[in-house]
């Protein structure tokens, strides 16, 4: 099913903090296939400017690593395949599959020739997944290079959009949502103390708004992690959804039932953005608040 994205974003120093760390990023291209769309969100940490250049660092290169997911694919050469009388009712008809799969396969006269399926959602997870190791490295050289900025790093989730395909990738407590049917779903799953607690059942999923080490995280990008792992969620879209990335400074000021209530409201991405920025303040805007926000359509 082919799908249009419209999407919008914004960030907001919050009422509590001097500068904002936070970083967030949209793209979106229509292709022949549909609209394909990156989305990102990065939260930076490391003192004064520091967590600002890792949050953006974190951006410029994930976003330049995917460029490529945005051109069309090349044409491929190919070969025909004759088939046999009892595989068609047209005898004399061919049919025309890339000559590289074909290749790869063993061809014996009057058999069937069995086609590998190509592993699409494999290649864009790994590429997704390089995307974001890059993001590290290029952290951790400038905290090498900058003695002011080492230990600098971020969070990020970022979600990659093709055909009726989301990637969602994740390192840290920055969120990823999926408002569907009127239920709102954390897609993501942080990778923080307090979720670790939620987890062995030691806190009450309420404690973690509230909790005096609910700001401590176990993965993210830079911060001296020389290796990371990444999460990456596969969900498939439908006309109708709506996608909200965000960082801590949201969803911790702004609890699930005002998410959920702002995100099915019958307005513009950027309304509803500027309404969960808003309501964030309100609720104290303890720390910086980033908000992207994605509604799918059929196109």
């Amino acid at each position: 099913m082919q799908l249009k994205l419209t999407a919008a974003d914004k960030t907001d120093v919050g009422k509590q903090r001097e500068q904002n760390e936070d970083c967030a990023y949209k793209r979106i291209e229509s292709l022949d296939g549909g609209d394909r769309g990156l989305f990102i969100v990065a939260d930076g940490m490391g003192g004064y400017q520091a967590g600002e250049v890792a949050s953006k660092l974190a951006v410029d290169t994930i976003s330049r690593a995917m460029d490529s997911f945005f051109k069309p694919l090349p044409d491929q050469p190919t070969i025909k395949l004759q088939l046999s009388a009892s595989e068609t009712d047209d005898p004399d008809k061919t049919i025309t599959f890339p000559k590289a799969a074909v290749e790869a396969q063993e061809v014996k006269a009057n058999k069937t020739v069995k086609l590998p399926e190509t592993p699409v959602a494999q290649s864009v997870e790994d590429q997704f997944t390089a995307a974001i190791q890059q993001a590290n490295k290029a952290i951790l050289r400038y905290g090498e290079q900058k003695s002011s900025a080492r230990g600098l790093g971020c969070t990020v989730t970022a979600a990659l959009i093709q055909d009726s395909q989301a990637y969602i990738a994740n390192v840290g407590d920055s969120r990823t949502y999926l408002l569907r049917n009127g239920q709102l779903t954390p897609i993501t799953k942080d990778h923080s103390l307090v979720a670790r607690l939620v987890e062995a059942k030691q806190i009450e999923p309420e404690d973690i708004y509230t909790h005096p080490q609910r700001n401590l995280i176990y993965r993210s990008l830079g911060a001296g992690h020389k290796t990371i792992e990444v999460d990456i969620f596969h969900q498939t879209l439908k006309p109708g959804d709506t996608l909200l990335l965000c960082s801590d400074g949201l969803w911790e000021m702004v609890r699930s039932e005002d998410l959920l209530k702002e995100l099915s409201e019958k307005t513009s991405p950027q309304k509803i953005c500027d309404t969960l920025i808003d309501l964030a303040n309100a609720n104290g805007g303890e720390d910086n608040i980033t908000a992207v926000v994605v509604h799918i359509s059929a196109l």
